[in-house]
């Protein structure tokens, strides 16, 4: 079987719940596991628009849930790890995979730069020059501040600012990584969000719209695409939900609306 003719795309112009959202990555990663050497690539926004925590942060610790509330934000916990993201007005990828490329790499960091070698792809496309980061920042790691306040190794940066976040969950068949691509600058509310100095992440993070003047979801979506079409030289077939899959996508989105797996750690 040739794994390069087992990638099925989906672009989901109706912009999901944050809770929907994670049900489908979920989804599609189980996917993967029951269907050797198959990939789901997917790219998708947020109504409304959201935070996201990471699967072991604490939910109060990280996110000003008044404020949250206040604005009108939705929040929503990953079934991967990583910080807290805000997903307002940005491109998320997230890609399933069975791919034997990634599951037999021995890392998840291997799998991380295998992955990032597409997104950059898909930034050049924007005319944007951009570096994988080599190494994590001393001491920033272990702390409750957000995704965006620090480069981590084998993520993004454009002149030592971070311009995707990334984060993955692994199991012996498959993997499942998702990320935050800004668009918009919103770096403000972000740190409102997420209780940190505004200046942090002014200074740490940067957008597809400051770089370049772009703000066209379709066009930066088409230009990933593109992205991971050349670097995995593969061919992708459109993928459309089956209603059997709406149906197990709906019981899923319980799971993610639950206050139960949203704040309880």
């Amino acid at each position: 079987m040739d794994p390069s003719k087992n990638w099925f795309l989906i672009v989901q112009n109706r912009f999901p719940s944050p809770y929907e959202n994670m049900a489908i990555d979920e989804y599609l990663m189980m996917k993967a596991e029951e269907n050797e050497n198959t990939t789901y690539l997917r790219f998708y926004g947020w109504t409304p628009p959201a935070i996201s925590i990471g699967r072991s942060q604490k939910a109060n610790r990280v996110v000003n849930h008044e404020l949250l509330k206040k604005s009108k934000i939705g929040f929503v916990r990953r079934p991967t790890g990583g910080k807290a993201v805000l997903h307002y007005e940005e491109l998320t990828y997230s890609i399933s995979s069975s791919d034997k490329r990634f599951i037999s790499s021995p890392s998840v960091r291997a799998v991380y730069n295998q992955l990032a070698k597409a997104l950059l792809k898909g930034l050049l496309n924007l005319k944007i020059e951009a570096e994988i980061v080599s190494k994590d920042p001393k001491g920033l790691v272990r702390t409750n501040l957000p995704c965006f306040s620090y480069p981590t190794r084998d993520e993004i940066e454009v002149r030592g600012k971070k311009i995707i976040g990334s984060a993955q969950k692994r199991s012996k068949s498959a993997i499942l990584q998702h990320g935050s691509i800004p668009i918009k600058d919103h770096r403000d509310l972000y740190a409102e969000l997420t209780s940190v100095d505004k200046e942090m992440l002014l200074s740490s993070m940067t957008t597809i719209e400051i770089e370049t003047g772009e703000n066209n979801w379709r066009k930066i979506a088409e230009a990933f695409i593109e992205g991971f079409k050349e670097e995995f030289n593969i061919n992708y077939e459109k993928y459309e939900f089956s209603e059997k899959d709406k149906k197990e996508i709906n019981n899923l989105i319980h799971k993610y609306s639950d206050n139960s797996w949203n704040f309880e750690l």
